[in-house]
């Protein structure tokens, strides 16, 4: 998939290759015999391996001798050695991977293996069905260490403090950071959904954390702000063979334990509680302002008003402008392919339900097919403010215009474009471009204030039920 691993991010500079499942070795395909028995640790890291060798040797044909049929179809030769080269030419040759950890999920085992690239740490991600074939296939730049971070002029020290809380949705614990206005209140709150991928509370991108800067500069002018770790950051590893997840479960029920947190809370005015998304939050944001029921208004940062599949192809297309880089353009052929199969399946042309597509199941975008924003906004009933970056390459002017022709006529509603800013909000010049991501930078003050006004203006909701 991504460098960031996120749906938004479609420059694939890593090989990502989640698909169904992949064959097994000859001998084991004579066999009529299910075994539902996980694959042993042993002859996990066994298999895990041989399939180091084969990239390091860039023998595709034994890889993909791997492959069942389905995953041969979604992954043609052709199109498995653009990936690899792509990466190659990001992170330079594979020099080595260290001894596999192994884990279970259900019936798969999965493995994991650091690799050491010439210019670049990644994870190698496997995982493997009971009888040794491969059912997924990741490689994922290890974290690096996060940029100093110096607080932009708008956060004002001495203004808010700040502790640690815990987001419960179900079974799930996930750490977060309240930034809370120093003074008795009670004061306004919001809660900050991420976009697409295993983001931390920050929503870290290269030298950006757009939700500290959100979180600490709001609280700087009286609004409390409450922002957490992803469920798939925290869980990543647990979650690797999970099939079946849909945006419910990878966002809508932790966003709402965190607005019941965040309304319980002591010193927090329960009638004004505000859900802030970003990318795939905001397109999730009025859905989750439905199921609440008590909000007070919804904010939405770069929000997607098309089909996926739409939002998909503009990206693709992005990739095979003439100013796009070299890498990209090796990324292409690749991301034109799957962002084709999208608008096949959301066009009802699909393949199989067990198929993936960017990293993720059939299942799942036919489930964010089915979550209409534009409708579950006019609906919500509550204050909406609708912000867009001019520059954004990755959810575009074509959304924002989606926006304000669906919500034409609905009271309540504020939308604004800002001509220099791009997806994360930080101010740019020229063509926006992942490289843009790994300067340090700050979402631009006038979001902030313009996010801050809105908060406050916005009338209280109903005194929601305890």
């Amino acid at each position: 998939m991504s460098k960031y691993l996120s749906i938004f991010f479609l420059l694939p500079l890593l090989l990502a290759v989640p698909g169904p499942l992949a064959a097994q070795a000859p001998e084991r395909m004579s066999s009529h015999v299910i075994d539902h028995t996980p694959l042993p640790a042993a002859a996990a890291a066994l298999e895990t391996r041989g399939i180091v060798e084969e990239l390091k040797a860039e023998d595709f044909k034994a890889l993909r001798s791997r492959f069942d049929e389905a995953m041969k179809n979604e992954l043609p030769d052709t199109r498995l050695r653009e990936s690899w080269a792509s990466l190659l030419v990001t992170a330079g040759k594979l020099k080595s991977c260290g001894e596999p950890r192994t884990s279970l999920a259900e019936e798969h085992t999965l493995a994991f293996a650091d690799c050491a690239f010439e210019r670049q740490e990644v994870e190698l991600k496997l995982t493997f069905h009971p009888d040794g074939r491969l059912a997924g296939m990741f490689l994922e730049p290890k974290a690096a260490p996060r940029p100093a971070w110096t607080a932009p002029a708008y956060v004002t020290a001495g203004a808010f403090r700040e502790r640690q809380v815990t987001i419960g949705s179900g079974l799930v614990s996930l750490p977060g950071t309240l930034a809370m206005p120093e003074g008795d209140g009670p004061f306004p709150g919001v809660v900050l959904v991420h976009g697409s991928g295993p983001h931390d509370r920050d929503e870290t991108i290269g030298g950006l954390r757009p939700f500290q800067d959100l979180a600490q500069g709001l609280a700087s002018r009286g609004i409390a702000v409450l922002r957490y770790e992803k469920r798939t950051k925290v869980y990543q590893e647990e979650l690797a063979g999970t099939r079946d997840m849909t945006v419910k479960e990878e966002v809508i029920d932790d966003a709402l334990a965190a607005v019941k947190l965040l309304r319980a809370t002591p010193g927090i005015d329960r009638r004004r509680v505000f859900v802030a998304g970003h990318s795939l939050g905001a397109f999730l944001a009025p859905r989750i302002g439905v199921l609440d029921g008590a909000l007070a208004g919804v904010v939405l940062l770069a929000g997607p008003s098309r089909p996926m599949s739409e939002v998909v192809q503009d990206q693709a297309q992005w990739l095979l402008a003439p100013e796009a880089s070299e890498v990209q353009r090796l990324a292409a052929p690749g991301v034109v392919a799957e962002a084709n199969a999208l608008a096949d399946l959301y066009a009802g042309r699909a393949g199989p339900a067990s198929g993936m597509i960017l990293g993720a199941s059939v299942s799942y975008w036919l489930d964010l097919k089915s979550q209409v924003p534009v409708a579950s906004a006019r609906s919500l009933g509550r204050p909406i403010l609708v912000l867009q970056g001019e520059r954004d390459y990755q959810v575009t002017m074509a959304d924002f215009a989606g926006w304000k022709k669906g919500l034409e006529g609905r009271a309540g509603v504020t939308l604004k474009s800002y001509p220099k800013l791009n997806h994360l909000f930080a101010s740019g010049e020229g063509r926006s471009s992942p490289a843009e991501y790994e300067k340090p930078g700050h979402v631009a003050p006038e979001v902030v204030e313009d996010v801050a006004a809105f908060v406050k203006k916005s009338p209280p909701a109903a005194v929601p039920a305890p």
